[in-house]
């Protein structure tokens, strides 16, 4: 993917975001960042904006896009930090560092290019290809003519540039940036509106305040109410990507290389249609579309092209979606395609293994008729065990509410509890024990203590958060609140005291000793209970 980006440096930078939208399905958490070049940049001068959730990580991407631009495009750059701010782009998630950078591209083993007037034409044959040609010059001059006698002079990008040198430039990027030639623009666009919304059949025309100028026939196909003129895209769409942003007209700018996700909101969908399906609580049966923004520079308004979620023909019944409602030119056509070609391969060798395959042991073609059903049976069976396994891990370090919360498919979330009991319990002259014990005799004392502190704790329903060494950490009162914890807690000190009487130690052959101490209540309200085999509690 690195690799096949884009064939220079600003390519490479702007289609970044395109790796992050692929990792979406595997990260559907994840708070990506966001890569974006101003319009005026040109491969050998650009203004990165680059977004981020962490802050810090600048420097990061600084080295990332110096190490691709030499490994890919033989190009050094010079990346300066132009400025650092927090934009806000989610009430809820928050703000995301805004970096730009200043970044000038030369090839390798070259002098960086000064900012004088370029050469018309080539001096020499060696580099006569990497010269601006002088006909695309003056289409470029004819074309800002145009443009200043139809438009007036505000409407051309050179008033932000200062001095003959900046104008130059300008005029120069806009050749540069097409790849050494102008391309033609036609004076009026020879497809009308209704062939425009035909073709486009999921877009979308909004100006600055999120109104809907213009739709494809499809969506006002499945929501007639977005004909209306006061309608509002936020009305209508949910936006699903990029994750953990507003659906604003300032994050669309934000964001404008990013592909954006949108979900039909299924209350504005037509009646009967939505009933079909998409009224169902699952939320793998919701609509969604996938497009780019497109800024229209004459009025600001953004063109929003796009097209159906859809990657199997299973997914495209659930959604109730049909071949003919994905235009023809889309390529979710060849996917949908290649899926049906891909269940038919799998279904045609499901049935050949069925009959029996050829095993080749040791050099020898052995004829074996094998079950997959068999097979799939031995791997169910694995997979209990594992599952057995990782049940069993669970109980030993999680409590019994959270590992059934977790066996349920249930995520549990963090809990505070203002009121609780803690006990600690040492075993002592334990790193004596250590020094002058074998470990084994160490580790079977250990295991002996633990069980019996264990039996403990499940009588007076108390959880032991953790062992380490000879320390042994108790709580009450948690994961399920009750009243009495710090009754509990002393009968668990109590108990835990009776049967370590029944250890011996391994240093000296008699019954061990332990000593305890805890806390209860929060931090202004605290006391301590403290025990041993010869103190009283």
């Amino acid at each position: 993917m690195f690799r096949n980006l884009g064939s220079n440096v600003l390519e490479f930078l702007q289609n970044l975001d395109s790796i992050h939208s692929f990792m979406r399905k595997e990260y559907p958490d994840m708070i990506p960042p966001s890569f974006r070049c101003d319009e005026q940049s040109a491969t050998d001068r650009m203004i990165l904006h680059y977004y981020s959730a962490r802050k810090g990580l600048h420097p990061v991407v600084v080295g990332v896009i110096k190490e691709a631009a030499k490994t890919y495009y033989k190009v050094q750059l010079n990346v300066n930090v132009v400025s650092i701010t927090e934009d806000t782009v989610a009430e809820n998630t928050g703000v995301r560092q805004h970096v730009e950078f200043d970044i000038q591209a030369k090839k390798i083993q070259e002098k960086m290019i000064e900012d004088i007037t370029p050469t018309f034409l080539a001096q020499t044959k060696k580099n006569s290809e990497k010269q601006i040609l002088q006909q695309d010059v003056e289409a470029v001059k004819k074309k800002l003519a145009q443009i200043r006698s139809e438009l007036g002079e505000n409407a051309l990008p050179l008033v932000k540039a200062r001095g003959a040198r900046g104008k130059w430039k300008a005029v120069a990027k806009i050749s540069i940036l097409h790849k050494g030639f102008v391309p033609n623009y036609p004076d009026s666009l020879l497809v009308n509106p209704r062939m425009f919304i035909e073709i486009f059949p999921f877009h979308l025309i909004f100006d600055s305040e999120m109104k809907v100028h213009q739709s494809g026939v499809r969506i006002q196909h499945m929501m007639p109410t977005i004909r209306n003129r006061l309608a509002f895209v936020t009305d209508y769409f949910t936006l699903r990507y990029p994750n953990f942003v507003d659906f604003t007209y300032e994050n669309i700018k934000r964001f404008v290389r990013t592909p954006f996700i949108l979900e039909f909101n299924k209350y504005k969908l037509e009646k009967e249609w939505a009933d079909k399906h998409s009224i169902q609580v699952k939320v793998d049966t919701h609509i969604c579309i996938t497009g780019q923004m497109f800024l229209l520079r004459d009025n600001g308004y953004f063109l929003y092209v796009a097209s159906p979620i859809v990657q199997s023909w299973p997914d495209m019944e659930k959604r109730n979606i049909k071949l003919a409602d994905i235009p023809m030119w889309d390529v979710t056509r060849d996917f949908i395609m290649s899926d049906l070609e891909l269940r038919v391969r799998l279904d045609k060798n499901i049935r050949q293994s069925l009959k029996g395959s050829s095993v080749n042991t040791g050099g020898r073609d052995v004829s074996s008729l094998v079950s997959v059903t068999d097979q799939l049976n031995q791997t169910q069976r694995e997979l209990n065990l594992e599952k057995e396994r990782s049940f069993s891990l669970y109980k030993m370090f999680l409590p019994r509410q959270i590992v059934d919360s977790v066996n349920k498919g249930n995520i549990p979330s963090g809990e505070l509890f203002q009121d609780v009991t803690v006990l600690f319990c040492d075993i002592v002259q334990f790193l004596p024990m250590v020094a002058r014990c074998s470990p084994n005799a160490v580790i079977e004392m250990l295991n002996s203590v633990y069980a019996s502190f264990d039996g403990v704790t499940r009588v007076h329903d108390t959880y032991r958060v953790e062992s380490v060494g000879d320390a042994y950490m108790v709580v009450s009162g948690l994961p399920e609140r009750n009243y009495n914890h710090a009754e509990r807690m002393a009968n668990t000190a109590l108990g835990m005291r009776i049967v370590g009487q029944e250890v011996r130690s391994p240093l000296t052959g008699e019954n061990i000793q332990v000593i305890m101490d805890g806390c209860n209540g929060g931090i202004r309200k605290l006391s301590v209970i403290l025990v041993s085999n010869d103190l009283p509690i």
